[in-house]
């Protein structure tokens, strides 16, 4: 007994609601010429074309620098050494210099400054200024552009905002203090030196906080829009006042938002070289210098690569346990609160 294969049934195709059978000879061309169980349109390297061209980029540009680090911070590599390939293992010795330095501990004080009244202070004012834009503002379109003029700031490269700064602060012609003497702080002789030692961290504070303040107010302003207008109706129909919804309802709602917000700039203080390079570079004798600067400094001015590395890895590992610690503390914080 024989059998025959079954043929492929016609397909089907609708034509005005109505379907219609179509003749495998207005097949296309790449349709009949293709392999049986191939793909229809993408190549079977196309997949591994996509993913290996990103994993070859990360490699690249940021696991063969993190290795190339490590075994540099563990080397006396200078730059004369790095050029002829004679360098020697020192172990830990770059660490205890670093460790050791006045000056890489006088940065990590003034990174707490900045942390503490920058990275914070940005905080709290986007908080403070997303919940006023929302709350009272109730013009969609002045509310749009008031947005707008505040996040102009954050778009500006941070070098061309050290420069716009660097010259706001000018002692004798500075805007800042014509306009302190114009309004009647200062008499018309005074000078203020922000760019001095006692006020040049404080003049960086100033212009970082000034840009970077658009960047919590965004996180918490889209984190106020999506919050569920029921909640808010529901406290109007008890009688709630403005203060016990804003302290019972929504700061603890957006409690994780805002602490998204602070772990961002936090992070990004450890960054914190364009407008510390461009206002004051680090000076006047080193007052205004922080951590990451140093290490700057070390690796591209004073090309001490094995103690520039030390520094890199004393930062990454400072940062990694305050963010680990400030998020289980949150982590504890938001289980209470689940308990209640």
């Amino acid at each position: 007994m024989t059998t025959t294969e079954p043929t492929q049934a016609p397909a089907q195709r609708v034509i005005n609601g109505r379907a219609s059978r179509i003749d495998p000879k207005d097949y296309p061309d790449w349709f009949k010429a293709k392999r049986r169980g191939g793909s229809l349109i993408v190549h079977p390297l196309v997949p591994a074309v996509m993913v290996g061209l990103p994993i070859l980029v990360i490699v690249a540009i940021v696991i063969y620098p993190t290795i190339w680090m490590f075994y540099h911070a563990f080397h006396d590599t200078n730059m004369m050494s790095l050029f002829s390939g004679d360098w020697a293992a020192v172990g830990f010795d770059n660490f205890g210099l670093v460790l050791s330095s006045d000056r890489f501990l006088s940065s990590i004080e003034r990174l707490g400054i900045y942390l503490l009244f920058g990275a914070c202070l940005q905080v709290l004012l986007g908080t403070a200024l997303a919940l006023l834009l929302y709350e009272g503002i109730r013009n969609n379109l002045a509310r749009t552009i008031i947005l707008i003029l505040l996040v102009l700031p954050m778009m500006l490269p941070p070098s061309i905002v050290g420069v716009l700064w660097k010259f706001l602060l000018q002692a004798n012609n500075g805007a800042i203090n014509h306009l302190l003497i114009n309004i009647g702080v200062m008499e018309a002789t005074a000078r203020i030196e922000w760019l001095d030692s006692g006020l040049s961290l404080w003049s960086l504070v100033l212009a970082d906080t000034w840009q970077w303040t658009a960047l919590p107010l965004l996180i918490v302003y889209s984190g106020r829009v999506s919050l569920p207008p029921a909640v808010y109706e529901a406290a109007r129909v008890d009688g709630a006042s403005s203060w016990r919804v804003l302290s019972r309802i929504t700061l603890p709602m957006l409690r994780e938002i805002i602490a998204i917000a602070f772990i961002i700039r936090f992070m990004d203080a450890y960054k914190f070289v364009d407008k510390v390079y461009v206002m004051t570079s680090g000076g006047p004798a080193e007052s205004s210098e922080l951590p990451v600067f140093v290490a700057f400094q070390k690796g591209i001015r004073e090309f001490q690569i094995g103690e520039a590395a030390a520094y890199a890895i004393l930062i990454f590992l400072f940062a990694a346990i305050l963010v680990t610690l400030f998020l289980q503390y949150l982590k504890r914080v938001l289980r209470a609160q689940q308990t209640q």
